[in-house]
């Protein structure tokens, strides 16, 4: 039978946030390893597979809930401790996290081993279809109790990891329980479409306000299929890059899809529980854009400029809640418009 580890914080890390001392790695070392948590020993590491980890070295049994999991959305820039520390932290109960990021380094393994009080924090730099379909990171992801998608370039991401082993194993990690998250291009892959500027360069409002089809503009299909996240689209670095109007955008190429539009500034997050509620934690703003059936796209034509009317847009900050599935909040929206043949694209003028 599956041996599962449930410690409480005190006895796994004592009052201050540190890794695992001397006497708690004892107590994981004669009741957790790979083998009993039920995903076989790890296996080897590809050789050309960087990987940086702190902590604890075998795999730790948590019990998780896929009930009470969630998805965090992060807008990039400086990040949002409070939701790793109220959402995260009592949740995995000293587990295992996972990063996975395409390139730069540790950045995040000793902030979050200690902010989380992690069992380990182990950072996989999987920059190839190879790597992300090698049994290695396939265990990594399938066994870890939070995963999270650093910041990067999204594109990379789509392009080494869709269809490959490391997406299967996401999903199993959700099915599973896991948290799963992301920050910036972290984040940007987390809805159920994709902005994928496949390293073309990034959408930017004033610009594809002037063609519909701009060259800039190209998605992805679902990449973590999470059933509340369904017919969405995320944004990032929102009020800050002015991206209201390339959002619009996005929502008129998916008409038929009627797709809700999730953007969030930086230094904010939002976290999404399966049932579809969220909560919004940081400093800024997180947008919530949709169309009804007072809303007009006018203008999708290639080669012209884009022209939408009555859109909703709802400005959610920490205490606001929005739920994606019944389209429900304790804010009021107001009706926004984007207009790419006028000097003054938005209406009314300050869309955020």
């Amino acid at each position: 039978m599956k041996a599962i580890l449930a410690l409480g914080m005190m006895l796994l890390f004592g009052c201050t946030q540190q890794g695992p001392d001397e006497a708690s790695k004892n107590t994981l070392d004669a009741t957790a390893n790979a083998e009993q948590c039920g995903f076989g020993p790890r296996p080897a590491k590809p050789a050309v597979l960087q990987r940086f980890a702190v902590g604890y070295t075998e795999d730790v049994c948590v019990p998780l809930f896929p009930e009470r999991a969630g998805v965090i959305l992060m807008g990039g820039s400086t990040d949002v401790d409070s939701v790793f520390v109220d959402k995260v932290r009592p949740y995995i109960q000293g587990g295992n996290v996972l990063v996975l990021r395409t390139q730069g380094a540790d950045g995040y393994n000793d902030y979050l081993w200690h902010l989380l009080q992690a069992a380990s924090v182990e950072t996989l730099l999987v920059d190839s279809r190879e790597k992300a379909n090698s049994e290695y990171v396939r265990w990594a992801v399938r066994s870890a109790e939070f995963i999270w998608f650093a910041g990067g370039d999204q594109s990379t991401y789509i392009a080494n990891w869709q269809g490959t082993a490391l997406q299967q194993a996401l999903h199993n990690a959700y099915n599973r329980g896991a948290i799963i998250g992301g920050t910036s291009a972290g984040n940007a892959i987390l809805g159920s479409i994709v902005y994928n500027p496949d390293g073309v360069g990034s959408a930017v409002s004033s610009e594809v306000a002037q063609d519909f089809c701009h060259e800039n503009i190209k998605f992805s299909p679902d990449f973590l299929a999470a059933p509340m996240l369904a017919n969405t689209i995320t944004d990032t670095h929102f009020k800050q890059r002015d991206r209201m109007g390339r959002l619009m955008v996005f929502l008129a190429h998916h008409q038929p899809q009627n797709l809700t539009g999730i953007a969030v500034s930086e230094r904010t997050a939002m976290w999404v529980e399966r049932s579809g509620n969220t909560e919004i934690f940081g400093e800024h703003e997180v947008y919530i854009v949709r169309a009804d059936q007072q809303t007009q796209y006018q203008q999708t034509r290639c080669g012209q400029p884009v022209q939408v009317s009555d859109l909703l847009r709802y400005r959610l900050v920490p205490g606001n809640h929005y739920q994606l599935q019944q389209h429900l909040s304790n804010v009021s929206p107001i009706r926004l418009s984007f207009d790419g043949y006028s000097t003054q694209l938005y209406s009314p003028q300050n869309p955020y």
